[in-house]
């Protein structure tokens, strides 16, 4: 790099509207990043909290829930 370039490059940067430009996108760019690392974490422990078999017994479909239990016992909520 020669000396031109240097000052081409210096004058290019200390534009106001230029350098706000850049920091400007990069504070976005963060910004956006991480986001999206809050939003990979936040995936990740909701499929955590799934559902787990809990053994209990299956139930036949055809079954009716609500008919008369043969053993005529309650229970209660």
């Amino acid at each position: 790099m020669n000396a031109n370039d240097d000052d081409r490059t210096a004058s290019f940067f200390a534009q106001p509207g230029i350098l706000a430009a850049v920091i400007g996108g990069a504070v976005v760019g963060l910004l956006c990043a991480i986001l999206v690392v809050m939003f990979i974490v936040y995936r990740m422990r909701k499929k955590d909290e799934g559902s787990y078999a809990l053994d209990e017994p299956k139930r036949s479909p055809a079954m009716n829930s609500y008919a008369k239990n043969a053993t005529n016992r309650e229970f209660y909520a």
